[in-house]
């Protein structure tokens, strides 16, 4: 069997194994803190099933969400992940994720976008609305982007933190879902101005310096003097940007219509000529690695709840994470999305279909948590992407 073929095989029978009544857990290891419901994780393993339309574990899917919903608070805030034997909630720990929220919403109208489930949604509508009500209060400012906390999303102990591009770009996802099945003018109108936001103030330009829409003018000026088209700021501060590569929002904004085709074209070639690796194939979820010399490093130490693990070239600071690379890829070109759909492929079959969390950036060397659901996830996303010509979001409302 080739290797693209089996991949698929062997990342739907995780699936499958990590099937319980409440939902989808994170990894089939037995460590307690995968052995829960995730919003992250579950979301992402329900994107995969919707594409591969596997109808059991379509149903695992919807059981994740209403197990989220059931532990929604009072402020319409879902929780990042949920002990299935206990109950026992939780909606972050040094700092809330607010990731959650956003795939939650992603989720619910995913569902009753695949075959026309209205029926999935209506029942969970008013669990959307205060979810959607909560990120509204989440804009700071009002302004319309929402303010990150360092530590708020997938990249729990990495830098990122204030206006971060991955927040906002899953922001404009869930709004172009909730906007497709309601046509809701409001909704739209918010959604349009935050591509718009976006669009400015992290792709920054001497022609839009005196727009209205740049959030901080005296930081913009001085972007202007640091910024290198074509790739977005990774995030930005009320006292600093970076540029450095954030590899998953790029994705996201790649499976979005926030910049125009030919743009996208530049993004993607420009991340895959620069960021890649020249003898393995998965791409590295940030670049460039932070070293002890660099000036972010004391900025990244400290960040963490257990134990360090941001050393060069691991976990977020450098780490090859399936996850990203698997979002990447749906991105993709069919031609050129083949090729390295295979080299994945090969990969995964390296190890033995262990799905892993990540890899080591110069050592290869499969690290993390294996068995995880959002590393065969990714990759089902990028078959189905490539191999079908699906995509894992709603196409944005009109």
């Amino acid at each position: 069997m080739p290797a693209r073929e089996e991949a698929k095989e062997k990342s739907v029978a995780l699936l499958h194994g990590l099937q319980t009544t409440s939902g989808f857990l994170a990894s089939k290891e037995n460590v307690e803190n995968y052995e829960r419901v995730w919003a992250r994780d579950g979301v992402i393993a329900g994107l995969a099933s919707l594409l591969v339309d596997n109808a059991s574990l379509i149903e695992t899917f919807k059981q994740t969400l209403i197990t989220l919903e059931t532990h929604q608070d009072e402020t319409g805030r879902i929780p990042s992940n949920v002990v299935p034997s206990t109950g026992k909630t939780s909606y972050g720990t040094t700092v809330g994720r607010i990731d959650a929220t956003l795939w939650y919403v992603i989720g619910v109208c995913a569902v009753a976008a695949h075959g026309g489930d209205r029926a999935f949604f209506d029942a969970h509508k008013a669990s959307v609305d205060r979810a959607l009500f909560y990120l509204d209060c989440l804009e700071l400012n009002g302004r319309g982007l929402l303010y990150i906390p360092q530590g708020g999303d997938w990249a729990d102990e990495y830098i990122n933190h204030g206006y971060v591009l991955f927040d906002e770009m899953l922001y404009y996802i869930a709004l172009s879902a909730y906007a497709a099945q309601t046509n809701n003018q409001k909704t739209l109108a918010k959604r349009d101005h935050l591509r718009a936001l976006i669009r400015i103030n992290y792709f920054p330009t001497a022609a839009h310096k005196d727009n209205p829409l740049v959030y901080h003018p005296a930081l913009y000026a001085y972007a202007l003097h640091d910024y290198t088209p074509p790739l977005p700021a990774a995030y930005f501060t009320n006292h600093s940007i970076r540029f450095h590569v954030d590899a998953f929002a790029i994705s996201l904004l790649l499976l979005s219509d926030v910049i125009d085709q030919e743009a996208r074209e530049s993004v993607r070639a420009s991340l895959r000529a620069t960021y890649g690796h020249n003898t393995f194939p998965i791409i590295p979820a940030f670049h460039p690695v932070i070293t002890p010399e660099s000036p972010e490093w004391e900025h990244l130490r400290l960040n963490f709840l257990y134990e360090f693990r941001n050393k060069p070239n691991q976990y977020h600071n450098g780490g090859l994470w399936p996850l990203v690379h698997g979002f990447f890829l749906a991105s993709s070109p069919k031609i050129q999305g083949l090729e390295e759909l295979d080299a994945f492929a090969e990969v995964l079959a390296r190890d033995g279909y262990i799905f892993p969390e990540y890899y080591h950036g110069e050592t290869f060397e499969a690290l993390g948590t294996r068995s995880l659901g959002f590393s065969a996830s990714a990759y089902l996303i990028a078959y189905e992407a490539v191999v079908h010509g699906k995509t894992p979001f709603i196409s944005p409302a009109s």
